[in-house]
């Protein structure tokens, strides 16, 4: 059985140990608190990269703050943007992503809440892995103020990010 171990602080424990009470290993960190721990830096990375409120929308298909493979939507295009498009964009970045199970996400202006841009590339992501046979292990929208995972509806909002 496994355990996640935390310190007296509450934070988790550095190195994973064995437990004579326990069968198994003791892991150092809940998976679920890995995953917020890279999507909080991915909003750390956009407000980094993008100051102004308004700016274009991107699709990256890769591993959360690691390896990526991006496309930018400037404003002018958007309307261009139709189902056929947005599925040709993200079969390319599937394709050429390295990984077998990658994520992917929108980084867009606004707050971190369901948009129709949101729903738009994930279904697109959708069609995109099932025709590259590939597992799609998270989809999310990141804004300047926080994230949200399209698929479950959890999300995270900040006002002043410390990273």
């Amino acid at each position: 059985m496994a355990r996640y171990l935390r310190s007296r602080s509450g934070q988790p424990v550095d190195e994973p140990t064995h437990d004579s009470a326990f069968q198994g290993t003791l892991f150092r960190m809940h998976p679920s608190d890995y995953r917020t721990r890279l999507l909080r830096q991915e909003v750390g990375l956009l407000r980094a990269r993008e100051s102004r409120r308004v700016f274009d929308v991107a699709i990256f298909v890769g591993e959360l703050a690691g390896e990526r493979d991006s496309f930018v939507i400037r404003a002018q295009d958007v309307p261009a943007m139709d189902v056929g498009l947005r599925i040709d964009v993200m079969s390319s970045l599937v394709g050429q992503s390295a990984q077998e199970s990658v994520s992917a996400w929108v980084t867009r202006p606004g707050a971190p809440h369901l948009h129709d841009v949101d729903l738009e590339w994930l279904a697109a992501a959708n069609v995109a892995f099932g025709i590259h046979g590939r597992e799609l292990a998270g989809f999310y929208a990141i804004t300047r103020g926080g994230w949200l995972d399209v698929r479950t509806g959890e999300q995270m909002v900040w006002k002043r990010l410390r990273i």
